[in-house]
């Protein structure tokens, strides 16, 4: 009689445990925007959400069920491809960006590179142009979580760009958060004094460079000449590595706009857009804040 208890008790516990994981996977799921779960009486039924990043995986899984996607989109694995989703990036990017360990980044980099996953060139990394759904993928998945994550940080916040899982937003409120600085214009008041209705924040756990704080004013609003102004004018203050800059500004994918403010800079040439400064216009704000150009 014993035996049969410790049987029976051995299965129920397992049991137990398989359909407590399964219900702590699908409120997971539900939480990012997968699945979504109803009720007809006592029984749960789970099914496929319409969001697009749900969608786009589902045809993933079918197209390429040759790979093991369910293995290399899970965990830390994405948080490497989420940064490559981008664009080119190189291994001090995908470190930083992704968050994860040097070992840890070095083993996702070798398992990508056995299924095909991963380009390497001139010490950067992308994903092959033949992945574009995955990268498609990717882009949906981030966006959802950064709509997600700004809901529980800043209600009335309002999302302006993505960049792998963090994101750019503005709030006519105060945050603070340990995961989130101020960037853009807000971060450019700081060295230079000028009069905001709103703020701008980056969520991220990494230290930003001036570099990238400079492109992120400019991807908040990359048509205005008031902002592409102060943008210029922090550029003039801080001597920031034009290089950098642009790098950065390729991967926001405004790499156009920051060539043109470059130029400007560098040889004072006009630029053809027509929102852009003037040279002399520049000049005459360079000498109101006391910027040496």
């Amino acid at each position: 009689m014993e035996q049969k208890w410790d049987r029976f008790s051995t299965a129920y516990t397992h049991l137990f445990i398989t359909l407590g994981y399964i219900s702590r996977a699908a409120t997971t799921l539900v939480d990012k925007g997968f699945v979504e779960i109803s009720k007809s009486g006592i029984t749960k039924n789970v099914s496929l959400t319409n969001n697009l990043h749900a969608v786009t995986l589902r045809t993933l899984l079918h197209k390429r069920s040759y790979m093991p996607l369910t293995e290399l989109l899970q965990g830390s694995g994405i948080q490497v491809l989420a940064v490559l989703s981008g664009g080119k990036a190189d291994f001090a990017n995908l470190r930083d960006e992704s968050g994860v360990s040097v070992a840890t980044l070095w083993r996702w980099i070798k398992k990508f590179k056995e299924h095909a996953m991963l380009l390497s060139r001139n010490h950067e990394y992308e994903l092959p142009r033949d992945l574009r759904d995955i990268g498609e993928f990717l882009k949906y998945y981030c966006a959802y979580s950064a709509a997600a994550t700004l809901r529980e940080i800043s209600p009335e916040g309002d999302f302006i760009a993505t960049h792998g899982f963090e994101f750019l937003f503005t709030s006519n409120k105060t945050i603070t958060h340990e995961n989130v600085k101020p960037s853009g214009l807000t971060a450019i008041s700081e060295t230079i004094p000028l009069m905001l209705t709103e703020n701008y924040y980056f969520h991220s756990s990494r230290r930003l460079p001036v570099e990238e704080i400079a492109v992120h004013a400019v991807v908040a609003d990359p048509h205005s000449k008031r902002d592409l102004t102060y943008v210029m004018l922090y550029i003039l203050k801080t001597k920031l590595d034009k290089n950098l800059f642009l790098r950065i500004s390729t991967r926001y994918g405004v790499a156009d706009i920051s060539q043109s403010i470059l130029n400007l800079l560098t040889i004072r040439q006009q630029p053809e857009q027509s929102f852009m400064p003037s040279p002399p216009y520049i000049k005459e704000k360079a000498e109101e804040y006391n910027i040496r150009w």
